[in-house]
């Protein structure tokens, strides 16, 4: 693919139409130890902070259709590595990838059709749901856990698709079993609510203590607030504590009261010990495949 000529957009996340967040791009380029070297030194050369140097080793790379130069390039433009932030460029690029069957590239390209991308400030972006399903089906295909994921939330929440809870539920489970623990927490709110599966409180706590013990903040909210009630566990004020600590240097804001009851009622032996487990939590980490 030729480089591509577009007009600089400026993202803006505020606009966007949506009934669910998807998942953010890549963050970062991928290193392709099997691939190319040039696209492996490219790689050195971003995680050096050099990304100028990175987008000149991948520029003319990309030119000759290398899919992952060409994934690698969208991200930088994505996210601004280097030079100005463009959307248009970036999709471009990853359309190119995800054409030679790059699944990482297939599913960006899907989530930045789903944000309506690309769009300037100031304009109403125009999510493009159906095109959206079509690039994240190749990538959920080829067993891409974020693009199942994502799958299930559109059909879910009926995005581009007649909405299908039961479709979601098993879409969820495909990328819960993968070890995705977004999947893995909206799999446990099915299963608690009845949704597309029978209810199941047993399976419901199954999944959020998965998502819970791989750092989803809302997960460890959920098991904070079931130990501190002995909601379908025995009740457990340590660990109710040690949960509520983890999602709130995580973010959540609503369990203050939870963690003033659970402190009031709790020795400072208790209260310590709650402590410490929480700050030696390491979440647990599912090998990637891609």
């Amino acid at each position: 693919m030729r480089r591509p000529l577009f007009l600089t957009v400026i993202f803006c996340a505020t606009l966007l139409p949506l009934t669910f967040v998807p998942a953010a791009y890549a963050q970062t380029p991928e290193a392709a130890p099997s691939g190319s070297p040039a696209v492996a030194e490219g790689f050195n050369a971003y995680q050096r902070g050099d990304y100028k140097a990175a987008y000149d080793i991948w520029l003319p790379l990309a030119e000759q259709g290398d899919a992952q130069a060409e994934f690698n390039l969208g991200v930088l433009y994505a996210h601004g590595k280097g030079l100005e932030r463009d959307m248009a460029t970036a999709m471009a690029w990853w359309k190119s990838a995800a054409e030679q069957g790059h699944v990482r590239a297939a599913h960006n390209l899907g989530l930045a059709l789903i944000k309506g991308e690309p769009f300037t400030q100031g304009e109403e972006p125009k999510p493009d749901y159906v095109e959206a399903m079509r690039w994240l089906k190749i990538a959920a295909e080829a067993g891409f856990p974020n693009a199942i994921y994502t799958r299930g939330k559109m059909f879910l929440e009926g995005l581009g698709v007649e909405k299908d809870p039961v479709r979601a539920a098993t879409l969820f489970q495909a990328a819960a079993e993968k070890g995705f623990a977004r999947a893995q927490y909206n799999l446990a709110k099915l299963y608690r609510d009845g949704v597309g599966v029978p209810k199941d409180e047993a399976l419901s706590l199954y999944w959020f203590n998965e998502a819970a013990i791989r750092g989803d903040a809302k997960s460890q909210a959920r098991l904070a607030d079931r130990y501190a009630k002995g909601d379908g566990v025995k009740q457990d004020r340590v660990e109710a504590l040690k949960w509520a600590l983890l999602a709130e240097s995580q973010g959540v804001e609503e369990l203050g009261p939870l963690l003033e009851d659970l402190k009031a009622k709790m020795s400072p032996a208790e209260v310590e010990t709650a402590r410490q487990k929480a700050e030696s939590f390491s979440p647990y980490k599912t090998q990637a495949s891609f």
